[in-house]
């Protein structure tokens, strides 16, 4: 009911916006559910939708541009990760919609690519609290690493009752959506300590774009908590847009999409990104970090502009500047 809510809410945004010709842009949308309630009615009426947020994947739509990570780009280091570190039997527990589904999917491939195995699959609805018989499940199939695809309020329970039930003491957690929402500072120390997960943007980056963007953030919002992903990939779809429409001479929505198209670099608070014009992704460095006992995270490895997926798993390829350079859609998984 509430995701209904949710899509009826953007829905209506979308609609409004796209009857008003002052809005060249929308930056934003959060969610998976509102970016598709919103999109095809922002492409339809000719509106850019630039989306900051880490998902799935799918989207190909020429009036659409995608900042945050997509599941390839974080899982990839995640797997590589676990494997050296915490061994090769996997348990993924995902959020039972469409960002937790085409996640799993790629987790499968990623772990059978590096000789890996999946010992257990559970896709937990998002209004569950109680994680009793997933963590029986988990205690049964003896995995050294859980791939953890949750997400949401609700969702921030299996942690504790993980570190509760002392599997965290043996199993590593890695993840490509935990902390979006600073769940570490929700968290007790002790049952989040020694996550790890893989985001573009972490507050510590050294790059000068990030000192100042951290310090101009801090000015205006001072008792914020630390930064994490989302707020940077907001700046930089916005400082993207401004830089195409510079080189366009125009806001006019082709001419804009055009020189988004061309590739031209943007060097902000996660360092420099490039818009691969076959995707409408960006191509940017992937940071994995493990959260310590300060509640802090500490930065393991960084990988130098990443490329992003240009299928979906089990389904088609997209090519906006190729064979879709018309397509106004979603492609869906055949999982």
């Amino acid at each position: 009911q509430r995701q209904m809510c949710i899509r009826d809410r953007y829905s209506r945004y979308a609609q409004e916006i796209g009857v008003n010709d002052d809005i060249s842009v929308v930056v934003g949308c959060i969610t998976g559910a509102s970016r598709e309630a919103a999109r095809p009615i922002l492409s339809k009426n000719n509106k850019l939708l630039f989306f900051p947020s880490v998902d799935e994947g799918g989207e190909c739509d020429k009036f659409t541009f995608m900042q945050g990570s997509d599941i390839l780009q974080m899982s990839t280091p995640l797997v590589d990760w676990a494997v050296k570190n915490a061994g090769n039997k996997f348990y993924v527990v995902a959020a039972d919609y469409i960002y937790g589904h085409v996640a799993t999917a790629w987790n499968k491939k990623l772990v059978e690519q590096v000789g890996g195995t999946i010992e257990g699959v559970e896709f937990i609805p998002l209004d569950v609290s109680d994680f009793g018989s997933t963590i029986r499940k988990i205690q049964s199939a003896q995995p050294t690493v859980i791939m953890s695809n949750l997400v949401g309020g609700n969702h921030m329970a299996f942690y504790r009752q993980f570190a509760a039930a002392g599997l965290n003491r043996n199993i590593a957690i890695v993840s490509p959506s935990f902390g979006l929402a600073n769940e570490q500072l929700v968290l007790a120390p002790e049952e989040t300590n020694g996550i790890v997960v893989a985001y573009s943007y972490f507050e510590t980056l050294p790059y000068p774009e990030n000192k100042a963007f951290v310090a101009n953030y801090r000015r205006q919002y001072p008792d914020a908590g630390p930064l994490m992903d989302l707020p940077a990939q907001v700046w930089i779809g916005w400082h993207q847009w401004k830089d195409a429409v510079e080189a366009a001479g125009t806001t006019e929505i082709n001419a804009v999409v055009a020189a988004m198209e061309s590739g031209i670099p943007f060097h902000g608070p996660s360092g420099r990104v490039l818009m691969d014009a076959t995707s409408h992704r960006n191509v940017q460095d992937i940071n994995l970090a493990q959260v310590n006992s300060k509640r802090e995270y500490q930065i393991l490895e960084t990988r130098r502009q990443v490329q992003p997926a240009t299928t979906v798993p089990g389904s088609e390829s997209c090519d906006l500047v190729g064979k879709d350079k018309n397509s106004h859609r979603m492609i869906l998984p055949n999982i």
